[in-house]
């Protein structure tokens, strides 16, 4: 016997009910557990980087204590010599110079490179970076467009010689670009004028064997000098010193197990054993800023402190506090909340950067 439809009508309808409870608790845990699945995950990102943290700051310490003493080294050099001049003074391995031992399991290097044996960009002529791109074996035409854009990008006061660095041609590339008129900050700036471009870098916008050589010469930082004591030999060539001296200048350079020679103090000093220099106004014989690099590790762990100092100008920068007697601090179990300004030293500081390009 058939039931009677009101019946069926509430069995369909608790059916339903109980359907619908069934799906809004599978909601409920579905929603739930995607939440969770999201604490988790960024629990664990976090927990990852306090512990990367963590592990970082016997590295920074042990850095930061690194270039304190690099900084009496240089400090205890220029008083000695009455002046930096060349890394063979000890300067080029202050860690040998001042007998340091690092922490125990910790790794450390430092190198001190004199930008000053550069071109500095932001103080030379359209002559000299084309003097010096030929020197590379870059066609003349092809350095005249090159120093030409650069020149145009960095100078307010430049006119263009070439209609491809005019601001016009910028404004009309997609996207376009403003000409910055101002010094350039990074070297990837140099890669977005045509000429260099389509010279110093391949099909794929990395720079080819003379754009990367071209980088090893030339510096973005200001100073008036190229010291004759660690000039490169492209720049060198480029103001004129001859090859008869330029070999002298190597072989001074050569790393051989002799007693380094005594480096230049002045021009007078060079002129002395160089004879003749090229009649410009571009030699020194100190360096003028300092690029201190160093690296601690510690197993895989690595971390990297970039700082740029001026040594000829020192006196002439922000005032600073007065220095202890070029004596390095010892290391404390307590690190140090390192900056800028809690740094000691004679020396003033351009730019400190901690891992750079990470």
């Amino acid at each position: 016997m058939s039931r009677p439809t009101t019946q069926l009508c509430h069995s369909a309808r608790a059916r339903f009910d109980r359907g619908s409870v069934i799906l809004f608790v599978l909601g409920l845990v579905l929603l739930t557990s995607f939440m969770l699945m999201r604490f988790i995950d960024r629990a664990h990102t976090e927990l990852l980087t306090e512990a990367k943290h963590g592990q970082q700051v016997p590295l920074r310490h042990e850095a930061y204590s690194a270039l304190q003493i690099t900084f009496a080294v240089l400090e205890d050099i220029a008083a000695i010599d009455e002046g930096l001049h060349s890394p063979n003074q000890g300067w080029g391995e202050p860690l040998d110079y001042f007998d340091y031992t690092p922490t125990e399991g910790i790794e450390l290097s430092i190198t001190v490179e004199d930008e000053s044996a550069k071109l500095s960009l932001a103080n030379t002529d359209a002559e000299t970076l084309t003097t010096l791109l030929t020197t590379m074996e870059v066609l003349n035409s092809d350095a005249e467009r090159i120093a030409d854009a650069i020149l145009a990008w960095s100078r307010p006061d430049y006119a263009a010689q070439f209609r491809e660095s005019e601001a016009n041609t910028y404004l009309r590339r997609n996207p376009a670009l403003i000409l910055p008129q101002r010094s350039l900050r990074t070297f990837d700036e140099l890669r977005l004028m045509p000429a260099v471009l389509e010279i110093l870098c391949d099909e794929n916008g990395n720079w080819n064997e003379i754009g990367r050589r071209f980088l090893d010469n030339i510096s973005l930082l200001p100073f008036e000098f190229i010291n004759l004591n660690t000039g490169r030999a492209d720049v060198l060539s480029a103001l004129g010193i001859d090859d008869t001296n330029m070999r002298a200048l190597e072989d001074r350079r050569l790393n051989d197990g002799r007693e380094p020679p005594r480096p230049y103090y002045n021009l007078a000093d060079a002129g002395a054993e160089l004879g003749n220099l090229p009649d410009t106004d571009r030699f020194g014989t100190d360096a003028q800023v300092l690029r201190i690099t160093i690296n601690a590790s510690q197993g895989g762990r690595v971390y990297k402190l970039v700082a740029i100092v001026r040594s000829g100008e020192a006196q002439q920068g922000p005032a600073r506090p007065d220095s202890p007697e070029a004596d390095a601090p010892e290391p404390t179990s307590e690190p140090r909340p390192w900056t800028r300004n809690s740094i000691d030293s004679p020396f003033q500081i351009l730019d400190i950067r901690e891992n750079p390009g990470s």
